[in-house]
Order: C-alpha cells, then sequence, then structure tokens
C-alpha cells in the first residue's frame, strides 16, 4: 500500500487545501499553495472508478478513463488537478481494490488527486480507504473525509455523503463556518447523487447541506453514485428548478465501473448520457466551463456558466 509521503501537499499542482474539517470542527490548517493562482484550474473529476472483477486492471473501464485523464492532463499545464467523486475502488473496500485497481490506472495520478469517499469505500469501515489515500482524503489526519480546496477564485468543498450531514451535524456546522471565508466562486462535491434519473431516485441525505450551500449562493455541485452522466439545471434543495435561484448539478459516475442507463427522465435533468468518461472543468474568477468527454474524445456535453453574485 502506498505510504504517506511527507510533505505531500508540495506535489499537488496548483491548489490549495486550508481550514480542513476535524472531528470537533476544527483541525490543523496546512500548508497555503497558491501556485498559478490567477489561471484557469483544470479540474478532472469522476467517480465510481476501479472495478477490476475477474480482468486485468489493464483491461478495465478505469485503464480506459486514466488514459483518458492522461491526454487532457497534458495539455492541461501545471495548474490542474484530478478529483475523485467516491467508490475509488470495489471489492468490498478491500485493500486490494486499491493496491491492484486503482493504483495501476488512476493511480498514475496520485500526487495530483484529490479524494472524496463513496459507500464502496466505507464498506467493510473505511480504514483502507483513508490508508490508501492518506492526506489526498483527509488533509488534517482526522478522517473526516471532508475539507476545502482554494484555488484561481474558487473554493471547492470536498464533503463526505457517508457521515451524518444533517443541519445539526458536525460536518454542516463545519461547512457553515467556512462558508464565511470562500472564494467567490464556490462548488461541493459527494458522492451520493442529491438529484438522479437514475432507477433509485434522489439521494436526500444531502438535502441541508444542499441547502446550506444555496443560501450561501454557491454555484455547482458534483457528485457519482450512478453509473451515468447527467446535467441539472440551477434547483433548490428541494428540487424545485430556479430561474433566480438554485444551484446548477452534474452526476459523473463514469470513472470506470460498469454503466447502466437512466430511468425516467426526471425534471431539470438538461442531458444524459451512458458512457465511461471524465469531466473537465475550467474554472476561472467569476466563471467556469464544462466538457464531458468519453473514452473515445468525444464530446458528449460542454457549457459555460457565470458564478452567482453573492
Amino acid at each position: 500500500m502506498r505510504a504517506v509521503r511527507v510533505g505531500f501537499l508540495a506535489t499537488l499542482a496548483g491548489a490549495a487545501v486550508v481550514g480542513c474539517g476535524g472531528g470537533d470542527g476544527g483541525g490543523t490548517v496546512p500548508p497555503v499553495l497558491q501556485a498559478n493562482p490567477t489561471t484557469p484550474w483544470e479540474l478532472m473529476t469522476a467517480g465510481d472508478i476501479a472495478q477490476c472483477f475477474l480482468r486485468p486492471a489493464s483491461d478495465s473501464g478505469a485503464e480506459k478513463t486514466a488514459q483518458l485523464i492522461e491526454r487532457q492532463l497534458a495539455g492541461a499545464g501545471g495548474n490542474s488537478n484530478v478529483l475523485t467523486l467516491g467508490d475509488n475502488a470495489y471489492l468490498l473496500g478491500a485493500s486490494l481494490g486499491y493496491t491492484d485497481c486503482y493504483e495501476k490506472t488512476w493511480g498514475r495520478f496520485i500526487n495530483k488527486t484529490f479524494a472524496i469517499a463513496g459507500n464502496h469505500d466505507y464498506e467493510n469501515g473505511n480504514s483502507n480507504y483513508f490508508d490508501y489515500f492518506g492526506a489526498k482524503a483527509s488533509p488534517d489526519g482526522q478522517r473526516t473525509g471532508y475539507y476545502r480546496i482554494d484555488q484561481s477564485g474558487w473554493t471547492v468543498f470536498a464533503l463526505n455523503s457517508n457521515i451524518d450531514a444533517s443541519a445539526a451535524s458536525v460536518q454542516a456546522q463545519w461547512l457553515k463556518k467556512e462558508l464565511a471565508t470562500a472564494n467567490p466562486c464556490v462548488a461541493a462535491a459527494w458522492h451520493h447523487a442529491r438529484f438522479t434519473s437514475a432507477p433509485d431516485g434522489d439521494n436526500a441525505t444531502m438535502a441541508a447541506v444542499w441547502d446550506i450551500l444555496d443560501q450561501a449562493k454557491a454555484d455547482v455541485v458534483l457528485q457519482a453514485h450512478e453509473h451515468q452522466y447527467e446535467r441539472f439545471a440551477p434547483m433548490t434543495a428541494d428540487g424545485t428548478l430556479s430561474a433566480t435561484g438554485g444551484m446548477r448539478s452534474f452526476v459523473v459516475g463514469t470513472g470506470g465501473a460498469k454503466t447502466y442507463a437512466h430511468a425516467t427522465v426526471r425534471a431539470g435533468s438538461e442531458k444524459q448520457a451512458v458512457a465511461l468518461g471524465v469531466m473537465r472543468l475550467s474554472l476561472s474568477a467569476g466563471n467556469a466551463k464544462w466538457r464531458f468527454l468519453d473514452v473515445d474524445n468525444a464530446v458528449r456535453d460542454e457549457g459555460t456558466f457565470d458564478c452567482r453574485k453573492k
């Protein structure tokens, strides 16, 4: 298993991690990095990744998406990172899923990676997930699984949908506090999709967190869990379409695990795709550009949006 290297933060090109959550809502604040803070921050993201059942990693969907990320990073420059959206490895959360599948595919980008946990990472406990990713998933070492990243005029809140996220939870109260010092543009990312056209339907686990973010006029939410791609129009916490407020959201559960079809298209869904792929976000001060690419380099969805006025 990969050991956590001392001083790993210095190897995370072009990103700053600050104000990490601890068990008491506090925790040690790691060094602040501001490499190329005025250039667009290129963020490659997807979840549901390393699934190597009865096949070698080299023949897996995760290898196909890893090759796609390699191609994108090659042209992205130094101000770029990879953000996982959970279910990083399968096999009931066993260490073999990380060392024999994730490590051989997306592990190639470990020095540029920020990790978020999914339900499969929490199967049989979460120790293998945190042992493998170390500070990439828990910068302050408290293993809460939530933290913030600041770069290029954006704050990205990496949150944990596997633990208590009710309005009174430590995680929610930490988020409220951190939002007060967030950058003008705000994104949040977690595993379980709040809104989805997948067969299982919406997941209310993060409804209170969604409302906290929306009240702070956050801009976008990134999720996975459902093995498909979907883009939603701005919505409030209860799923109401909003022409004057609300947050747009994406479901990007296309990182390598076997995909499946959407069911009835939910109100607010603007685009659906069933294909292995990765979303590339170009984050600049005041705005963002997204592009969802499949493993054959085809652009399945793209667009831009301006950040909400705070």
